[in-house]
């Protein structure tokens, strides 16, 4: 059975794939009813963010703006804004780490590394809960999408989907492929122009400016997300995610939002992110070994 959490995580299109979270979660959230649920594309694990979760920051470095002539000063957000600027030449090397807290029973660890490259993007996903561990491992190449999972019960799973296999929603099916060649930056340059100045704070024990982030669409969840930038070098920190549970209820026959129950918080830090050159041996991470002896099997 999937986890709950994980499941809401990968309910932003931005960084996953998933179109809604399971509805138990769902409904302890917003207290409203869902649609039947459609057929939905496989995981593609952020992050992430859902991912994941979630959702996070992920931007190079420029020189000091606060310390520029007056005449070329830019805010923090805008010399991060004008950091992440596509590099279509290179590949894109993404390391997070996602901690997801609240709920005892849904508490998860989960360590991201991907790479990504044009229409090719090939990542690992570690994850960690109480009830087990997994990996993901996600190949995406051009119009096809191959998933493998692993766990530490000796399960393994194997799934491929194609842009042309019948019976997919064709709006959730091109979602889910453009979700897997959007790197951390893309989901930031989407947001950043847009997020509240929350001035500076500390994130992860170092000095950092917070920007909040709205909501920009019904399905993205219905949390706070917070970006944290270092304030010195424009260079990501991470985000956090925060989701506020609420019980359901029922009036007049009509589910409606009851008392907060308790909150759910999803922290990504960003470990490192760069830009590689597309030499052959860089160009080897984009290949799956083990997805392509597991497509054999």
């Amino acid at each position: 059975m999937s986890d709950p959490v994980l499941e809401l995580r990968e309910s932003d299109p931005a960084a996953h794939v998933r179109t809604a979270p399971p509805r138990d979660v769902f409904e302890r959230i917003v207290a409203t009813p869902l649609q039947a649920p459609r057929r939905r594309v496989p995981r593609i694990a952020l992050g992430a963010a859902a991912l994941a979760a979630a959702a996070v920051v992920a931007f190079a470095a420029l020189p000091g703006g606060d310390n520029a002539p007056g005449p070329i000063r830019a805010s923090l957000a805008e010399r991060a804004f004008a950091a992440t600027a596509p590099q279509p030449d290179s590949i894109t090397y993404t390391e997070t780490t996602t901690v997801q807290t609240g709920n005892p029973r849904t508490e998860s660890y989960d360590k991201l590394r991907q790479w990504q490259y044009g229409d090719r993007m090939h990542n690992f996903m570690e994850t960690r809960q109480p009830r087990g561990e997994w990996v993901y491992e996600h190949d995406q190449n051009g119009a096809t999408i191959r998933t493998l999972m692993r766990n530490d019960k000796g399960g393994k799973e194997f799934q491929v989907t194609h842009k042309t296999d019948p019976g997919w929603d064709k709006e959730e099916l091109e979602s889910g492929f453009k979700a897997g060649v959007t790197t951390l930056v893309d989901t930031f340059r989407e947001r950043i122009r847009g997020a509240q100045d929350l001035g500076e704070t500390t994130f992860n024990g170092k000095r950092a400016h917070a920007y909040r982030a709205e909501r920009t669409s019904q399905r993205m969840p219905p949390g706070v997300t917070v970006y944290y930038v270092d304030p010195e070098t424009a260079e990501p920190l991470g985000s956090k995610m925060t989701l506020t549970l609420y019980e359901p209820k029922v009036v007049d026959g009509k589910p409606v939002r009851g008392e907060p129950t308790g909150t759910i918080t999803i922290t990504t830090t960003v470990d490192r992110y760069d830009h590689l050159e597309p030499t052959p041996e860089n160009l080897r991470f984009l290949d799956a070994p083990n997805i392509d002896a597991a497509e054999k099997d």
